[in-house]
């Protein structure tokens, strides 16, 4: 059995195949395409962690990943960092254990950011100049890094509990040729960006239905377990378009559950299948709702597995 550390997984990963592989696992969870594990979580409050276990199948693929991805948010005041886990590997012709991607939890980290980057790409207004990302760790990062990729903003304004690590974040930001600033609170921030991304755990709304205005545009990927929403339920059923990676996931919990029906989800999946991007008016409210599927999980083992053994 093989095993992979993570600085040979992420240097064997291309950028657009990542987005190309990501986008086609949300067709074909939409399409009915997916066989995944029910979703096992632990959460830990004293120190605050949550561990997920994700797998899944998807037809005619040659393989099947199970993972197990934990984020323990104090541990960078230790000098640690915020996520840890790794990739299991099958083949899915006989079930055989084919080897271990010891990622450290970089590969989930790197499909939530790429998942981010289609749902902005399908719900930014035209031309959009300025990002908001809301948190400033490891996801925060990635998110503004993957958005500025898919969207060209070049702007991006950070707000986080914390003022030193926003204005850490908008550093590293700064030295990869982005216009990066700490927003001076979360209302100047939800202003002036013309795309949000939301990137906490929050257990109660950080965002109200007073940030709701024409046109404002925001991506959720923070509530991704029971007991975690960022978006107010009147925010949410005050926009005209939700977008959702999983109508099941999204109904259980994220920040659509117990607010939206499930018809007035749109799967991602769905969106991608129809066209390239999402037309909406300039006026339009939209949001993205993302969980995490299994069918993520699957898609960048497979990828990465793919270019691991390539050599």
């Amino acid at each position: 059995m093989k095993w992979f550390n993570k600085d040979a997984i992420l240097s064997a990963i291309d950028a657009d195949e990542a987005l190309e592989a990501i986008a086609q696992a949300f067709r074909d969870h939409s399409a009915g395409k997916v066989q995944s594990i029910a979703v096992g979580h632990l959460r830990f409050d004293r120190p605050p962690g949550d561990v997920h276990v994700k797998g899944a199948h998807i037809d005619g693929r040659k393989l099947f990943a199970i993972k197990m991805a934990s984020s323990f948010y104090e541990n960078p005041a230790q000098g640690l960092p915020s996520s840890n886990g790794l990739m299991l590997v099958f083949d899915a012709q006989t079930g055989a254990p084919l080897g271990v991607l010891s990622d450290d939890g970089a590969l989930t980290d790197l499909r939530t950011a790429v998942a981010g980057a289609i749902a902005a790409r399908l719900i930014a207004p035209a031309d959009p100049q300025t990002l908001g990302v809301i948190g400033a760790g490891t996801q925060a990062a990635l998110q503004a890094r993957w958005i500025a990729r898919t969207t060209g903003v070049r702007r991006v304004l950070i707000w986080a509990r914390s003022a030193d690590r926003a204005e850490e974040l908008a550093q590293d930001l700064r030295a990869e040729d982005l216009t990066a600033e700490v927003a001076d609170d979360l209302a100047s921030l939800c202003r002036d960006a013309d795309l949000i991304v939301t990137t906490t755990p929050a257990k109660s709304p950080l965002i109200g239905a007073e940030t709701a205005r024409p046109g404002l545009r925001i991506v959720a990927v923070g509530a991704d377990a029971s007991g975690k929403r960022e978006l107010s339920p009147e925010l949410m059923d005050a926009a005209q378009l939700v977008l959702v990676d999983s109508r099941t996931q999204c109904a259980a919990y994220g920040d659509s559950a117990g607010v939206l029906p499930p018809t007035r989800m749109t799967e991602i999946g769905e969106a991608l299948a129809a066209g390239a991007r999402t037309v909406l008016p300039p006026e339009a409210m939209a949001i993205a709702d993302l969980t995490g599927i299994g069918a993520q999980d699957a898609a960048i083992a497979e990828l990465a597995w793919r270019s691991l053994n390539a050599s």
